[in-house]
């Protein structure tokens, strides 16, 4: 009762504090994006039971085949700036008074979602759905899915009235704050497409923490590398380690050209882990991820040479192709594989 109190009085603070917020972004919208502005979404709430979900458009069109309004061919510079402060949102504002939503939780996700999660991630859904929540507050475009959903299912099991008016302190925080490397980040969000590849490894985002070790093994001898990124765009490229059930770094594997239907791959695989069997599993951890930003293809450069490797990419589902493509120069005595990342293109 305290947390739908809290909710109802701040919904209602929200609405007529921030009308002349509300207004001005409905005039920008209208101006830059086009009609309608406040669009609505299907979403799952709590239970699963599903909700219309209101807010500002984000996108010059609707992808109506996909349902969403996050495909990067209508996406535009003011778009992600209004995504990244996340005032996108404050017509849901209205879904909070209305009961479906609460100002802090689990964020709604796409109906898609619902069949791919697992029991434990399903948890999610025990609460109502929020504006704001413990991913989102936590650098949620650097997190994996499966870290999302445990913050979420952590919520679900800690929740109380402290941690709530936390969580919205911090949200205002990094509304403020917001920057257009957030901007360029929200624009190549990652899709959930269900449960890595169950290969004993655990994938985390590079950040600051690991750039010594990519340094070291980049200037390794003993390191295999496999693949390049020569020319990518730094906010279109994505790198991740791996590390092993001991919590070794075995190798850090990555994609470029984010946005677009075809992505490179790349491998850096550590001393005393450039085994056919490390590249095999890191490279199904990339046509994994490769699905979850919806490219079509993935282009590998790899040394046919390397008979070994080259066969574990043929079981995987590269062939080796001979167009001409735009990417990474392939040297002599290197061919260019590809992938179908999704099926049916």
């Amino acid at each position: 009762m305290t947390k739908r109190a809290v909710d109802i009085l701040g919904a209602s603070l929200g609405l007529i504090v921030l009308a002349p917020v509300v207004g001005v972004l409905w005039i920008l919208v209208r101006i830059k994006l086009g009609a309608p502005v406040i669009v609505t979404q299907q979403r799952p709430g709590r239970d699963g039971e599903l909700i219309t979900l209101r807010k500002f458009r984000t996108v010059r069109t609707d992808d109506t085949a996909k349902g969403v309004l996050t495909d990067d061919s209508g996406t535009t510079s003011f778009g992600r700036r209004l995504q990244a402060s996340s005032l996108d949102q404050l017509p849901a504002l209205v879904n909070v008074l209305k009961g479906e939503m609460s100002l802090v939780g689990p964020r709604p996700l796409s109906v898609e979602y619902l069949a791919l999660y697992s029991p434990h991630q399903a948890r999610r859904h025990e609460v109502r759905p929020g504006l704001t929540g413990l991913a989102q507050v936590n650098d949620h475009n650097a997190l994996t899915w499966e870290a999302r959903f445990d913050l979420d299912v952590h919520y679900v099991d800690h929740h109380n009235l402290w941690m709530d008016l936390k969580v919205m302190a911090q949200t205002l925080t990094r509304t403020v704050a917001s920057t257009e490397h957030d901007s360029q980040r929200l624009s190549t969000m990652m899709r959930f497409v269900g449960a890595p590849p169950r290969d004993g490894l655990t994938e985390e985002p590079v950040n600051e923490r690991w750039d010594d070790l990519w340094d070291s093994w980049q200037r390794s001898t003993a390191a295999m590398k496999i693949g390049d990124h020569e020319g990518a765009e730094a906010n279109t490229t994505r790198h991740w380690v791996y590390l092993d059930d001991r919590e070794v770094p075995i190798g850090i594997a990555g994609l470029s050209g984010l946005g677009g239907p075809e992505l490179y791959a790349s491998l850096v695989l550590g001393p005393n882990h450039n085994t056919s069997m490390t590249v095999e599993a890191l490279l199904h951890r990339l046509l994994h991820n490769g699905k979850a930003y919806n490219a079509h293809r993935i282009f590998l450069r790899l040394s046919e040479t390397s008979r070994e490797l080259f066969d574990r990419a043929q079981q995987l589902g590269f062939v080796p192709i001979d167009l001409p493509l735009q990417g990474p120069h392939t040297d002599e005595g290197e061919v260019l594989v590809a992938f179908a990342a999704q099926t049916g293109t």
